[in-house]
């Protein structure tokens, strides 16, 4: 196996021979000012859930009684198996029964209103008696809401499905069709003809449900990259689902992450075990009514390992490994034996536990139009509006550049076919340090960032101008392209009088002869943002803030070969070895992860990463 081939445009080879530019060598020491809260100026923490003081892992499809909840709490702090619920499953006639018992233990948790959470207009509308038992926990305050599941999926594919819609009404179905959407216009009552027609549909679509699901929901997306609106609307937590078959998971995390920082919502990942046509189960593999199950269906226990710690060191607030109520147990009773992937979730929970992860350090802002819409997975903004040259260059810049690799939904290479798993978690570049954000930030917000990144067609309204001047004065710079200087127009002059304003060069992307919105060249330099030099195989990694120092997240995702149907299988062969060199002068380094293995080397440090794993290192400063 080749550890060192990208399939993409940029190379981590390619990275070390990147040119320097003059206008970023202001930017050479950008990380010596980052303080605990991971910004420059201190403004990019992450909110935990409320009233909770650290991190949140959850069991997924508690039983509904009261009673029944209590037990299983019982089972899960016994066990180090998590400590809130997501859903809790309560029947609405014992809601206030359970949240008593949750307020009392602390939990936070989330309910759920079956498959007809996603419909406007439809019978999940609840009033002031779940209301009431949804404040005997956020008076507390203790987290609890109401989820809204893949409603930007429901919106765009479910709504004018009309098989889907029956299974979910029944009987009923007749009575409801008015809710059937037509046929061919991804979810609208008629065509929209531009992009704000299309953000106040969606709007008042998310709003409503919002408002029928007592105002506490945390917004759940997976097909679609909608995460900056529900935050905006009212979410109270942004949430994502992962894995299942859903592509662009590195990108959907920046999105979510910047949606948080720019709205100050906590946000969470949903791991779910949907593989194709086989879900991960507890017993043996098997077959029943057309779906694979059992613990060696669907993902990896590799996969969903490192996609949780992931999670988690990128600053989530909570992780819920979906559907583990069937999973963590031989059976979800007494006496309770853990499987092996329980034994997973008692590891990691331990591990969140016993070190403090410090704040993501993301110090590029790529911010968007507020009106942008971006869908990758429907490949048209708001899912239904042909891409202009503008909105294809956001797509090439987030699916060829920054995260390589990753639609394994609309691309199957050869690799892909090989080991379908592959696309979920990539190597990229110049790792994670991205953020997405619309022109709705504020300069507080954009300040924050030591370079902000203009893409797309953009609407440059006399606040986003503002905005953008102020953190030029603050010292961020602005990288924008010809076209948005164009667009600028008078706005221009006093933008660029700040001396932090740099014009991009367009590149092309690969074979497609697009123009690009960045050149490969300038994006390798943003390596000069980061406190360490990685150079090796190729791995995925993230960069964290620490009371003490800077902690590097490096994830081999190669040597773990899994599709949906057969067990995993491991290349023992896959090591990956990678070459630290900090930046500074470090007194300690500490191995979190204890199979870890590294050893000195000049000015440097190697590392060894086993097939299919993480490795966490923190360098403590003098």
């Amino acid at each position: 196996m080749n550890r060192k081939s990208i399939p993409a445009l940029l190379t981590l080879a390619s990275l070390a021979a990147a040119p320097s530019f003059a206008s970023d060598r202001s930017l050479e020491s950008a990380w010596k000012r980052v303080d605990y809260t991971g910004a420059a100026s201190g403004k990019l923490s992450l909110p935990l859930l409320p009233g909770t003081s650290g991190f949140t892992f959850t069991m997924y499809g508690a039983p509904g009684s009261a009673a029944a909840i209590q037990e299983l709490a019982e089972v899960m702090k016994a066990n180090d198996l998590g400590n809130g619920f997501d859903p809790a499953g309560s029947s609405e006639a014992e809601l206030a029964d359970a949240c008593r018992y949750l307020s009392q233990i602390g939990w936070p948790s989330i309910f759920y209103s079956g498959a007809e959470m996603q419909i406007k207009g439809g019978r999940a509308v609840f009033g002031e008696k779940t209301r009431a038992a949804l404040d005997i926990m956020r008076s507390r305050p203790l987290y609890a809401a109401y989820q809204l599941g893949e409603w930007g999926y429901y919106l765009h594919n479910l709504s004018n499905n009309e098989g889907w819609l029956k299974d979910v009404y029944g009987p009923d179905f007749e009575k409801y069709r008015f809710v059937v959407k037509p046929a061919g216009l991804a979810g609208y009552e008629h065509m929209p003809a531009s992009k704000q027609e299309c953000y106040d549909y969606v709007k008042d679509y998310y709003t409503s449900r919002q408002n029928d699901l007592c105002g506490s929901v945390i917004s759940v997306t997976g097909h679609s990259q909608y995460e900056a609106y529900a935050a905006e609307w009212g979410a109270s937590c942004v949430g994502l689902e992962l894995g299942e078959n859903i592509g662009f998971t590195q990108c959907k995390l920046a999105f979510a992450r910047g949606a948080a920082r720019q709205w100050n919502k906590p946000w969470s990942v949903q791991v779910s075990p949907w593989f194709g046509p086989s879900c991960t189960s507890s017993g043996p593999l098997r077959t029943e009514s057309g779906i694979v199950r059992g613990l060696d269906a669907g993902h990896s226990l590799s996969f969903y390992r490192r996609l949780w710690t992931h999670a988690w060191f990128a600053g989530a607030a909570m992780v819920t490994p979906e559907n583990s109520i069937a999973t963590a147990f031989d059976t979800p009773a007494r006496p309770w034996n853990l499987t092996t992937y329980g034994k997973q979730m008692q590891l990691f929970f331990r591990f969140t536990r016993s070190h403090d992860r410090g704040v993501p350090y993301t110090p590029v802002a790529v911010v968007l139009d507020h009106l942008a819409g971006y869908n990758a997975y429907m490949d048209k903004p708001w899912g239904t509006l042909k891409p202009t040259a503008g909105d294809r260059q956001v797509r090439d810049l987030f699916d060829s550049q920054l995260f390589p690799g990753a639609d394994h939904v609309h691309v199957r290479t050869e690799e892909l076919k090989a080991n379908p798993e592959a696309g979920y978690l990539r190597a990229t570049p110049v790792g994670e340090i991205f953020d997405v954000l619309l022109s709705s930030a504020t300069a507080d917000t954009l300040s924050a960032y030591p370079v902000i990144m203009l893409a797309g067609d953009m609407e440059f309204a006399p606040g986003f101008v503002s905005a953008l001047t102020a953190a030029a004065k603050h010292g961020s710079q602005i990288w924008l392209s010809r076209a948005h200087k164009a667009a600028l127009g008078t706005a221009y002059p006093e933008l660029a009088h700040s001396g932090r304003v740099v014009v991009l060069e367009e590149g092309t992307v690969g074979n497609a002869g697009r123009s690009s919105a960045i050149s490969d060249a300038r994006l390798l330099s943003l390596k000069a943002l980061l406190p360490f030099e990685v150079s090796g195989d190729a791995v995925e990694y993230q960069v964290n803030r620490t009371k003490s120092g800077w902690a590097i997240e490096l994830i081999n995702n190669q040597g773990v070969i899994k599709k949906g149907d057969t067990p995993a299988i491991v290349d023992n062969s896959a090591m990956a070895k990678i070459t630290l060199r900090p930046k500074f002068k470090a007194a300690h380094v500490d191995a979190w992860t204890p199979e870890t293995k590294i050893s000195p080397a000049r000015n440097a440090l190697q590392v060894r990463i086993g097939p299919g794993e993480s490795a966490i290192l923190e360098f403590r400063l003098r």
